[in-house]
């Protein structure tokens, strides 16, 4: 029976919940949260509904604390997941994107990019991989929480990490495939998208962020043709990023990409930080592995090196061999701007900077209700 884990049952992770309740390749769900409410109530919902659809799979959840390596070891060990969704977080970096403050203060918190939530996404990831690492068991791990740096980090730290991520070019990709079905009036199959891009690109957009970017329609060449940038952009709508419950698209995104890497026959997508790559790439990936897919003539390093460079416009200067990340120049101001003096994030420092961000959040939200 296939088992899927998901770590974290929260905004995004109850999305997942249920895309998974309603998947019938999967035979069991196994839900872990820490706090012991959300958690069994989720769980139970996405039961009873999926019912509605005529599956009776297997769900349990069980309350634990990634902090604690050990007993979350004992658990896989336990379960025994094929897979596992990744979603936990310290804390959400939307809070400060929806908090009641005023445009000056969100400029400003805009202006430090990731560099203000990184350790609050590395965290709960290092303590499930050494977990994994414990434990000995033989799973692969979709991590949605800011997979473009967090894997790679985790990958250069521990010598392992997450299979694949989630979201940012794949949600850059299925935009490019519909609305090149749109404007041509071909089917999925007739399009075929290669853009190598970053969570930047999505973000930012192709004028700015570097990319590689290739469109075929019905075997023919259609990038020179084509407007990538209102694709990313405007079409068919912009979408306020900060503001909408954006989490359902990131939820496919992840279990796509899990039920992608049980599947026994490959198949042509694009995935976020596969094996510990940065940014995003299309493949051909199934739960054999992943192979690339990418337009002629570029080679996985140099697609890799576009994705570091597109790292920049989200304040990430390098990732250092030992899985430090280390930040720009100008993320480095705008945090000390906002009285944050962080260059660079070690693992050792994690709980620290964590501990700091959380401090830093409610002063600035104080604050601004004192003025």
């Amino acid at each position: 029976m296939t088992t899927i884990l998901l770590s974290g049952v929260g905004e995004l992770g109850g999305w997942a919940l249920e895309f998974l309740a309603r998947s019938p390749e999967v035979g069991r769900i196994v839900t872990l949260k820490r706090s012991p409410w959300d958690g069994p109530s989720r769980t139970t919902l996405a039961m009873l509904s999926s019912a509605f659809a005529g599956h009776v799979k297997q769900f349990e959840h069980h309350q634990a604390d990634l902090a604690d390596t050990d007993s979350i070891a004992r658990l896989l060990v336990e379960v025994r997941p094929d897979v596992i969704i990744h979603s936990a977080t310290v804390q959400s970096p939307r809070l400060f994107m929806q908090a009641n403050i005023s445009a000056s203060l969100r400029a400003r918190i805009r202006a430090a990019t990731f560099g203000l939530w990184l350790p609050w996404h590395m965290l709960p990831a290092a303590w499930l991989t050494r977990a994994i690492e414990r434990a000995e068991v033989d799973t692969k791990v979709v991590n949605a929480a800011f997979p473009d740096v967090v894997n790679p980090a985790l990958w250069k730290h521990f010598g392992r990490g997450p299979a694949a991520g989630a979201g940012n070019v794949e949600v850059c990709a299925v935009r490019v495939l519909r609305h090149a079905m749109a404007i041509t009036g071909r089917t999925a199959g007739d399009v075929h998208v290669q853009l190598v891009g970053s969570h930047a690109l999505m973000a930012y957009g192709p004028r700015r962020v570097p990319h590689c970017f290739r469109l075929h329609v019905g075997g023919e060449d259609f990038t020179d043709a084509y407007d990538l940038h209102d694709a990313l952009m405007s079409w068919p709508e912009p979408i306020n990023w900060g503001q909408a419950d954006i989490f359902s698209l990131f939820a496919a995104s992840a279990t796509k990409n899990a039920l992608t890497l049980l599947s026994h026959s490959p198949i042509s997508t694009h995935m976020t930080a596969p094996e510990g790559l940065p940014g995003g790439f299309p493949v051909n990936a199934s739960a054999e592995g992943v192979s690339f897919d990418l337009p002629d003539g570029l080679t996985v390093t140099e697609a890799a090196a576009v994705n570091d460079a597109a790292a920049r416009f989200d304040g990430v200067e390098r990732i250092a061999d030992d899985g430090t990340v280390v930040y720009t120049n100008d993320a480095r101001a705008a945090m000390e701007d906002l009285g944050y003096h962080c260059e660079a994030v070690l693992f050792e420092d994690l709980p620290g900077r964590c501990r700091e961000l959380k401090s830093l959040f409610k002063r600035l939200v104080a604050e601004e209700g004192d003025a």
